[in-house]
């Protein structure tokens, strides 16, 4: 149990390390998408204001914001085209581009003019690139395409280089989490086990006390015969002496290690278990369905799949109306590796019940504990460790005035 502690915390601590790394990537890459389109749209701007040519260097940096040199401009790629309404080329500027001959930039011109936006990107022979139309004062257009590559590829280098940080970082987190996860959760286990102790201890010693009250009642029984005081006195100690027993077993299911767990056949357990209620089942006026499919077999411990059987069995028994029904079923669907045991109660007055909280240690649907249901609240607690150990789940539904307990083992 404790391993599987240990697991789920590592998981929920990498789960919250992706979230941040991710978000931290998602923010990084709309970061550095909007600088780069930003600065493709302002290059476009400039040389749309100026005829298609970039201006002095220093009217650049004014525009662009930032410091320029004829370096920098010199690794700018563009051509530029003035058009008539009717889509005529009347001139073409091809100075600034070499991977384009003067009839490509003449085609691709008419091309994009043809598209009808005032922006946009597009591929040509692979390379991207992003234009710009506006309109001039002679009623012409002028066409200003610029090659975005050394954009895209700055880009691409920073969202590689954020993408090879975030794995490296995330495998740093991974490896101090799985190192000091235990020491994490180590102050949960040791509280945890000096519980189940206290348990286990408390219950050996309270056993003696009892034992010394049981045997003087019976004694002051035979000296003065029974009252319904000593009957009383006798009631209390059965029901300590059984709450007693069931959290030591609780206790115990909870320390010990893992099982090993061997080949049952459950059809054959689930039957004999649930033949010793029908009896009792029947004679209290209810009806007592059983629907067991045969040769159904599972890993688990003989004894404790007995008693889960049996605690489930019995629990139907105790709440289920007068008149009603207790059912047992056993299936495998032949797709699923899992066996399905159910077993159902009729509760009509169960409509609004809480049913996430019926497997909680103590829990009872009457919460003033005065319920003429014998019980301590703790059965299905037993119930769901067993099924814990035999690698299984159990859930709790209800459907049409009936409670299902539903197993998968």
């Amino acid at each position: 149990m404790f391993q599987r502690l240990r697991l789920q915390f590592i998981a929920i601590a990498t789960a919250a390390v992706c979230v941040i790394l991710g978000t931290v990537f998602g923010i990084t890459t709309l970061v550095v998408d909007n600088q780069s389109n930003t600065q493709i749209n302002n290059i476009l701007t400039v040389l749309s204001n100026n005829g298609g040519e970039f201006p002095k260097l220093s009217e650049i940096s004014q525009a662009l914001g930032e410091p320029v040199t004829e370096d920098t401009l010199s690794r700018y790629s563009y051509f530029s085209a003035t058009l008539s309404r009717d889509n005529e080329i009347k001139s073409l500027n091809t100075d600034h581009i070499r991977a384009l001959s003067e009839d490509e930039v003449e085609s691709y011109s008419n091309d994009i003019f043809d598209i009808g936006d005032s922006t946009g990107r597009l591929r040509i022979s692979g390379v991207p690139y992003a234009y710009k139309v506006t309109k001039q004062k002679n009623n012409t257009y002028l066409l200003v395409v610029l090659d975005v590559s050394v954009f895209t590829s700055t880009s691409y280098r920073l969202l590689n280089t954020a993408v090879w940080l975030s794995i490296v970082c995330l495998g740093f987190f991974v490896v101090v989490i799985v190192v000091f996860s235990g020491r994490a959760i180590r102050p949960f286990v040791d509280n945890y086990k000096k519980q189940r102790r206290f348990i286990t201890n408390a219950g050996h010693e309270l056993k003696t006390p009892l034992a010394i009250i049981s045997a003087n009642t019976e004694l002051e029984e035979l000296m003065n015969g029974e009252s319904e005081w000593t009957k009383s006195t006798k009631d209390q100690i059965a029901r300590l002496t059984g709450l007693i027993n069931s959290l030591v077993t609780q206790a115990r299911l909870e320390e010990q290690p893992e099982l090993v767990l061997k080949d049952l056949d459950f059809s054959a357990i689930t039957e004999d278990a649930a033949e010793d209620f029908k009896g009792p089942v029947i004679r209290d006026g209810k009806s007592f369905e059983m629907s067991i499919q045969p040769n159904i077999h599972v890993k688990a411990e003989e004894k404790s799949l007995f008693e889960l059987v049996t605690l489930l069995v019995d629990n139907a028994n105790k709440y289920c109306d007068p008149e009603g029904t207790v059912s047992v079923t056993l299936t495998k669907p032949k797709r699923s590796r899992r066996a399905r045991l159910v077993v159902s109660n009729t509760y009509v007055a169960g409509r609004d019940v809480d049913y996430s909280r019926f497997l909680e240690r103590f829990y009872r649907a009457d919460e003033s504990h005065h319920s003429e249901t014998s019980g301590y609240g703790i059965g299905l607690s037993i119930a769901e460790s067993m099924v814990r150990l035999f690698k299984g789940s159990i859930k709790v539904t209800y459907k049409d005035d009936t409670i299902h307990f539903i197993v998968f083992l």
